[in-house]
This record gives structure tokens, sequence and C-alpha cells, in this order.
């Protein structure tokens, strides 16, 4: 079954992406082309290898010998994977990035239904970045592998997204193992046969590929130094990254105070214990305001080097509606939930009363 896997989820890849010409995808120019950079130039990392080497040979392994098999294994669908993203068409770069969502979510989705809209929606974003900023690394100048040099806003963009998939995927993972509550409710969503959720998994993928599609034109992409442009990518690349912090604590935060209710309440009882204070003053579900404030973020600062594509705009478009409409009837349903749990208990009729957005601030 593995081998089977494995084989479908190359072919799906090279379906998307095309044919390459690998060796031209990875030239690397000469010192004093015009074109030059140091990341493009791997002869001055010789001697860390040689390090690497001897370091492997006396831990009884050795890397010229594993290399040839390693490369062999991965090269093809990196090189198609990074030549599809770099230089390939957007509607072909659009393909390579749905195919990682794709690679990544199914699996999941495969083990547990409820992952394809909750891990799995973690760990794509943060696969998606990542073979972004792996991607750019070897054909820009964004990061310049000799010095560690950030020096561009998309490349902040797509380090936010790592930071954020990761962060959630993790988050949902460790509640999902802490909370009885909560691994009950992904072992009921598990009914279907396996192969049977691949249409839900291959679905959502295509959500996930366009939510982070703005971090792949703002890459392929450029505004000139001191524009408005480059200001507003700026000024939104900041809100991604507030929206983050924000999601983080306020998931925390609840988290904690979930966590203290639960084993200091009696058995059956449902009493509203908050959380009340902190960000859950600006807005009853603020982890749902800090989350769309990431993904307006995202798609501002992209937008910026959308241009004429109308790949781009089609493509960030229905990802950010799509998930700006999952956050409002999430918030909606949970407002629901918690008035039929919590109504008339005096806590949660005060803070109601004083909180009365939902989840954008000042707006109820």
């Amino acid at each position: 079954m593995k081998l089977t896997k494995h084989h479908l989820s190359y072919t799906v890849a090279l379906l998307l992406l095309g044919p390459t010409t690998p060796t031209s995808a990875f030239t690397i120019p000469q010192q004093g082309a015009t074109n030059y950079h140091p990341a493009a130039n791997l002869f001055h990392r010789s001697n860390n290898i040689q390090h690497s080497n001897n370091i492997l040979h006396i831990r009884g392994g050795d890397i010229t010998n594993n290399m040839p098999a390693l490369s062999s294994a991965v090269s093809p669908v990196t090189e198609v994977l990074h030549q599809a993203l770099v230089s390939g068409t957007p509607l072909r770069a659009m393909g390579a990035l749905y195919a990682v969502a794709s690679l990544t979510v199914v699996p999941l989705t495969w083990y547990r239904t409820g992952y394809s809209f909750s891990v799995g929606y973690g760990l794509s974003v943060a696969a998606m970045s990542l073979a972004l900023l792996s991607s750019f690394a070897e054909s820009s100048s964004f990061l310049s592998l000799s010095q560690l040099k950030l020096a561009s806003t998309p490349t902040i963009l797509a380090t936010i997204a790592l930071v954020y998939g990761l962060r959630l995927g993790g988050y949902i993972l460790f509640r999902e193992r802490t909370v009885e509550s909560k691994k009950k409710q992904f072992d009921k969503l598990n009914t279907k046969p396996m192969l049977q959720r691949t249409p839900l998994a291959l679905g959502v993928s295509l959500l996930y590929a366009f939510m982070v599609s703005p971090v792949l034109f703002a890459l392929r992409g450029s505004v000139t130094a001191g524009s408005i442009s480059q200001k507003v990518q700026l000024f939104f690349t900041g809100m991604a990254a507030f929206g983050t912090i924000l999601e983080s604590v306020a998931d925390q935060h609840k988290y904690e105070v979930k966590r203290k209710n639960i084993s200091s309440s009696k058995e059956g009882e449902e009493k509203f214990v908050g959380p009340t204070s902190w960000s859950y003053k600006l807005c009853r579900h603020p982890n749902y305001f800090g989350e769309i404030l990431h993904w307006v973020g995202l798609f501002g600062a992209g937008s910026v080097s959308f241009g004429n594509s109308i790949v781009a705009w089609v493509s960030g478009c229905l990802g950010l509606s799509g998930i700006l409409s999952i956050m409002f009837m999430a918030s909606a349903g949970l407002d629901k939930k918690q008035s039929e749990k919590y109504g008339g208990q005096p806590a949660f009729e005060e803070w109601k009363g004083k909180v009365t957005s939902s989840v954008i601030p000042l707006v109820k």
C-alpha cells in the first residue's frame, strides 16, 4: 500500500507541474556575470561539506556514499517543483503549490478525516511556505546563504506564513492529545473508508493553495524601493505578523482557561468560565480575528505584485474570500453554541453585554 501511495503522489506532482529542463534550472552563474549572486555560488561551501564528511566518518556514516542515492530519489521532484514555482507560468506555479498542499493534506486525511481542516490546514501552509522559501533561496537575491541576511519583505512574509502554519498545526495536534473532548470529536469524523476521504482532502488543499498564493506572487514579483507599493507591502506584512501573534496568544489563553475549568468542575457541569480578559475584551473570538488579520495581511502584501495576472488575482481573491467566509460562519456558529450552553448564566451574560463584537472589534 505504501508503494502505491508514493507512486500516486509522484505521478500527481508530475501531471500538475509538467515537463522540465532540470539542468538549466540549476545552472550556476560565474563570478563577474551580471546576474551573479553569492546565494547561487555553491563552491564556497566545499570546506563545510568536507568538515561534515569528517564528522560523519567518525559517527560511522559517509555523506559521499549516501548522497547519490538520496539525490536520485529527491532531485527529480525538487527540480520540477523549483522550476514551476520560480520560472513556470502562473498557472503552473499554482499547480506546484497545489501539489505541495495535496501531498501534505491527503495522507493526514487518510489517517484522520478531521485533520483535513485542522492539522492538515496548518501543516500544508507550513509546507507550501517552506517550499517557496527553499525554491526562491536558490534563484533570487532575497537570501544570501553566505551572509545569512534577509533582504526583502516577501521573504519575511513567507517566513511569517511558515511560522503561522507550524504553530497552528502543532497547537491543534497538542490540543487533541491533551483534551479528551477534542479527541472524541476527531474520532467521530472517521466514518468513511480511507480512500473515500480523498476528494475532501483535494478540495481543501486547493483552498489552502489559493490562500498561500499571494506569498508565491510576492516572491515572483518585485516592487520599486521606496515606492508606495513597497510601503503597502510592508504594512500588510506587519499585519500578517500581528495576526499570527494575536491568534497564538488568544488560542493559548483559551486553552489554559478551559483546561483549568475541566480539572476543577464537576462532571456534567456546564459553567461559563471565560476567558473574558486580555484579548477577549476586544471581541468574543479574538483568535478568529487574529486569523483574519493574518490572511488579509498576506493578501494585501502579495496583491501589490499581482499586476495584470488573472491567475494571481483569481487565486488570491478565492483564497481570501474562502477563509473569510469560513471564519465568519465559524464565529456565528460558536456564538450560537455558547448562547445555548451558557445562556442565562450571569458571568456569560455580563461578558456578552460588555463585549458586543463577535469577531471584528467595534463591529456588532
